[in-house]
C-alpha cells in the first residue's frame, strides 16, 4: 500500500503544518532521548541494586552452608554421638539428630550410614537423602535438587571416627517462604523466584509465575559465567532480572535464583518528568501552530495577493502589489510591480507591433485582413456598404534605386500620413512595400469612394519634397464595393488588386473600378500561366524561320527564329498573347533557353553564308548564365558563331549599361553578332548607338508601313540608312509586304528586307526549299 503526500491547496497551511511537524519531529527526537536516558538510568540502578543484591545473595548462601556445616560438626565430633553410631545406637542417634535439627532451624536432619542406611526420618525425601553423599563428589558437600515437585538444598557433613562412618545430611527447602526471607534483604523490592530446569530444557518456576521463555533461558545460561541483567517478559508484566545458577548434584544446575524488579517499578519515579515533558510539549506545539499560523499569515497573505495578481496579469489586466516593509516580501512586490508593469508594456508594443506597420504606424496586412472580415461580416446585418481601395506607389523602385532607401522610407511616411489626412472615416493600412489599402464602411455617400481616389491623385501628383530630394510620384488605384465585388475578404480583395492592376495597365496615376470582365481576365491569364508552365514540361513549343533577304546580294542571307505554340485544345497561341505571360512570370528564361538550343541545332544544317537570328528578352538578358547558355548551345550544336545573331531591344537597358555594355562585348569577343531590334521606337536609341558598335539596326515596321506613301517616314529611314552606313552598321527593314516598299527601300540603300512580301515564316523543314528559291520579285 502506497502512502500518500497529504496535499494543501494553500500555502499558509502548508508552512503551518510544516512548522508544526517540524517542532512535532524536534520533540520527538527529544522525547527519545529523553526515554533513552531515562531507560539507561533505570537499567543501570536496577542492574547496580541487583548485582548488590546478588553478592548478598551469595555471601547468605555461603554463610548457611558454613552455619549448618558447622552445626554438623560439632554433632560428628561428639564422642558419645560417634559411639552411638559406631554402636548402632538409634534412639541415642535419633535423639542428637532431633537436637540438631532443633539447633540448626532445619526441617530434616538424618544419619547416612555407609550401607546406606538412613536413620531419622525424612519422610518422601529420605531415598534421596540415602544417596546423597555417595553422588557427592570431588570434596563437595552441598548442592540443590529437585524431588517431588520441589527444590531443595541438601548440605552433607561427614562423621570421622577416626575414618568416615556416616554422614549427617541436613534438607533445606527452597520455598516460598524462603525466597521471602530473600527478598527482603534487598534494598529495593525484588521479587526472588527459584526456577527448575525442566525436561524440555526450559527454566520454569513451580508457581507459575515464571513461564518457558527463551529470554529467560538464554539469562540463565549467561549466568554461569557472569551475571547479567536482561528485560524479560512475564506474564505479570517486564522487568529487568538476573539470575544465580545452584549448582546441582553432578557439578550442572538444575536449579536457579531469578531475581526480577518490575519495569513498571522501576520507571515510576520518572513518571512526574515523563507526564512534564510531555505537558510541555503540548504547550510548545499548541504555541509553535499558533505562532506558525501567525508567521504564515505574514508570509502566505503577501505570496496570496502575489498569486492573485499574477493570474490577473496572465488574463491581461495588472494589479498593483501594495509594498509593505523593506524586506524580502516587500522587495519582491516592488519587483513584480515592476515586472508586470514592463510585461504589460511589452505585450502593448507587441500587440501594436503585430497589427502595425513598423515603419509608418499604419494598421499592417494582419489588421487589415481582421477589420475588413468584420466589416464584410456586418454590411449585411447593418445594411451598410464596404469599399476597398487597393493603392500602389508608382515608380518606387526608382527611388529607393536612386535616392536610397531611407529616402524611400521617409517617403513611404509621408504618404501615410496623407492618406490618413484624407480618408479619416476609414481604415488606412499598409500591406507591405510600397502598397496600401483603405476600407470605407458603413452608409458612406455613394460617390465617396471615387471622391477619395480622386483627392488622393491630385494630392500626389505634385512633386513632393522630402529629406531634401523632390520626388515625381503618384498612386495607382484599384476600388471595389462589397457585397457586389465580392462577399467574403478574400474575393473582395482580390477584385481591388485586379482593379488596381487595370489602372497600371492604363498608364499609372489613375483609378479604375472593378468589372467583372476583370476576374475573367485575369482567370485567363491565370490559366494561360498554368498551360505554359505545362507547355515547357511536355514540349509543345516549335520555331519557324522567317528569312532574311540581302538585297546588295540576291540571297538569303539568314532566317529569325520565330517562336509558336500549338496549344492541345486552343490550338495555336499567338505570341503577343503568352510571350508577355512568360516575361511577367519568368518562364521567358526557360523557354528562351530552349529557343536558343533549338535555333542554333537546326542552323547547323543550313549553308555556312546562312546565319539565324534568335531574339532575346531583358529578362534573359539579365540572368547571369546568359552567356554561358550561349556557349552551350553553341558547342552542342556545331554552330560557328558568326552565324549566330543575337537581337535585342533598348529595354535592355533600363537596368544600368554597364552590365549590358561588358555582356555585349563579350558576345561580340566570341563572334556572336548583335543587333539593335525595334530601332527607333524608344527614347535612347541613338545614345545606345554610340555606346556599342551593334553588327546591324532593325527598322521597326511602324517606319516600313508607310514608306512608299509618307514623305516623314521615307526621310525617317533613309536617315536611319545613312547612320548605320556611317556607323559601319548594317540595316534591315523589318514588314516590307508590297513592291513599292521594296523599290523604295532599295533605292534608299537599305541592305536586308524581311517580310511577308518575299515569305511568311516557315517550319525548319521548309528552309531547305526557301533557299533553292530564287526570289524573282526581289530582282
Amino acid at each position: 500500500m502506497i502512502l500518500r503526500t497529504p496535499r494543501f491547496r494553500t500555502l499558509r497551511t502548508r508552512l503551518a503544518v510544516l512548522y508544526t511537524a517540524l517542532f512535532a519531529v524536534a520533540l520527538a527526537l527529544l522525547g527519545g532521548v529523553v526515554q533513552t536516558m531515562i531507560w539507561s538510568h533505570a537499567r543501570n540502578s536496577v542492574r547496580a541494586e541487583l548485582s548488590a543484591s546478588g553478592s548478598v545473595y551469595d555471601g547468605l548462601w555461603a554463610l548457611k552452608a558454613k552455619t549448618l556445616t558447622d552445626t554438623a560438626d560439632v554433632l560428628t565430633r561428639d564422642f558419645g554421638f560417634r559411639a552411638a553410631v559406631a554402636s548402632e545406637d538409634v534412639p541415642t542417634i535419633e535423639s542428637a539428630l532431633a537436637t540438631l535439627r532443633g539447633r540448626a532451624g532445619v526441617d530434616h536432619a538424618v544419619l547416612v550410614n555407609l550401607d546406606g542406611s538412613v536413620v531419622g526420618s525424612a519422610g518422601r525425601l529420605t531415598a534421596m537423602m540415602a544417596t546423597m553423599p555417595h553422588r557427592l563428589r570431588g570434596g563437595r558437600q552441598d548442592a540443590v535438587v529437585n524431588a517431588g515437585g520441589a527444590t531443595f538444598r541438601v548440605v552433607v557433613s561427614p562423621i570421622l571416627a577416626p575414618t568416615e562412618i556416616g554422614w549427617v545430611v541436613f534438607v533445606v527447602p527452597l520455598d516460598a517462604p524462603e525466597m521471602r526471607t530473600l527478598a527482603r534483604l534487598s534494598a529495593i523490592p525484588l521479587t526472588v523466584t527459584i526456577l527448575r530446569l525442566g525436561a524440555g530444557g526450559h527454566w520454569t518456576s513451580g508457581d507459575g509465575t515464571v513461564i518457558a521463555d527463551k529470554a529467560v533461558d538464554q539469562l540463565v545460561a549467561a549466568s554461569t559465567r557472569e551475571r547479567p541483567l536482561a528485560t524479560v517478559s512475564l506474564p505479570d508484566g517486564r522487568a529487568f532480572a538476573s539470575a544465580k545458577p545452584l549448582i546441582g548434584v553432578g557439578g550442572r544446575p538444575q536449579a536457579a535464583l531469578l531475581l526480577r524488579y518490575p519495569l513498571s517499578a522501576a520507571l515510576a519515579p520518572y513518571m512526574p518528568l515523563e507526564v512534564g515533558l510531555a505537558l510541555a510539549g503540548i504547550i510548545g506545539i499548541l504555541l509553535v501552530v499558533m505562532g506558525s499560523i501567525r508567521l504564515a499569515r505574514g508570509i502566505a497573505g503577501p505570496i496570496a495577493a502575489l498569486d492573485a495578481a499574477a493570474r490577473a496579469l496572465e488574463e491581461g489586466s495588472r494589479t498593483e502589489l501594495a509594498v509593505v516593509g523593506d524586506d524580502e516580501i516587500g522587495r519582491l512586490a516592488h519587483s513584480f510591480n515592476r515586472m508586470s508593469a514592463g510585461i504589460l508594456e511589452r505585450e502593448h508594443r507587441i500587440s501594436h507591433l503585430a497589427f502595425h506597420d513598423s515603419l509608418t504606424g499604419l494598421p499592417n496586412r494582419s489588421y487589415f485582413r481582421q477589420s475588413l472580415d468584420q466589416a464584410i461580416a456586418r454590411a449585411p446585418r447593418a445594411g451598410e456598404q464596404v469599399a476597398v481601395l487597393c493603392l500602389d506607389l508608382d515608380g518606387f523602385k526608382g527611388v529607393n534605386d536612386t535616392l536610397g532607401h531611407p529616402v524611400g522610407d521617409s517617403l513611404l511616411r509621408e504618404l501615410g500620413d496623407i492618406l490618413t489626412e484624407l480618408a479619416p472615416d476609414g481604415l488606412v493600412s499598409r500591406l507591405g512595400g510600397d502598397e496600401y489599402a483603405i476600407i470605407l464602411q458603413g452608409r458612406f455617400d455613394p460617390d465617396r469612394p471615387r471622391a477619395l481616389a480622386q483627392a488622393i491623385l491630385d494630392r500626389t501628383s505634385q512633386p513632393m519634397k522630402t529629406d531634401g530630394h523632390q520626388i515625381a510620384t503618384g498612386f495607382s488605384i484599384g476600388i471595389a464595393f462589397g457585397p457586389d465585388d465580392g462577399d467574403d475578404p478574400d474575393q473582395l480583395l482580390k477584385n481591388a488588386d485586379l482593379a488596381l492592376y487595370r489602372a497600371k495597365r492604363d498608364g499609372r496615376g489613375v483609378f479604375r473600378f472593378f468589372e467583372p470582365a476583370l476576374d475573367a481576365a485575369a482567370r485567363k491569364r491565370r490559366q494561360l500561366e498554368l498551360d505554359l508552365r505545362e507547355a515547357i514540361q511536355t514540349g509543345q513549343f516549335r520555331l519557324n524561320f522567317q528569312p532574311v533577304f540581302n538585297l546588295k546580294e540576291n540571297r538569303i542571307a539568314g532566317f529569325e527564329a520565330l517562336l509558336r505554340w500549338n496549344h492541345p485544345t486552343r490550338g495555336e497561341v499567338g505570341p503577343t498573347e503568352f510571350i508577355p505571360v512568360a516575361e511577367e512570370t519568368g518562364m521567358i528564361v526557360a523557354i528562351g533557353e530552349w529557343v536558343m538550343q533549338e535555333a542554333c541545332r537546326q542552323a547547323a544544317a543550313w549553308p555556312e553564308d546562312v546565319r539565324v537570328a534568335v531574339n532575346v528578352s531583358p529578362l534573359q538578358f539579365r540572368n547571369l548564365r546568359f552567356k554561358a547558355v550561349i556557349l552551350q548551345a553553341l558547342a552542342h550544336s556545331g554552330l560557328a558563331p558568326h552565324r549566330l545573331e543575337v537581337e535585342i531591344t533598348e529595354t535592355v537597358f533600363l537596368d544600368g549599361e554597364d552590365h549590358v555594355l561588358d555582356l555585349l562585348h563579350g558576345l561580340r569577343e566570341i563572334g556572336v553578332r548583335v543587333a539593335l531590334d525595334d530601332f527607333g521606337t524608344g527614347y535612347s536609341s541613338l545614345s545606345y548607338l554610340r555606346s556599342f558598335p551593334f553588327d546591324k539596326i532593325k527598322i521597326d515596321r511602324s517606319f516600313i508601313t508607310g514608306v512608299a506613301t509618307d514623305d516623314g517616314a521615307a526621310a525617317i529611314v533613309r536617315a536611319i540608312v545613312d547612320l548605320a552606313g556611317a556607323l559601319h552598321m548594317e540595316t534591315t527593314a523589318e514588314g516590307v509586304e508590297d513592291g513599292d516598299q521594296l523599290a523604295l527601300l532599295r533605292g534608299q540603300g537599305c541592305g536586308n528586307i524581311q517580310g511577308y512580301f518575299f515569305s511568311r515564316p516557315v517550319e525548319g523543314a521548309g528552309v531547305a526549299a526557301l533557299l533553292s528559291t530564287v526570289f524573282a520579285q526581289a530582282a
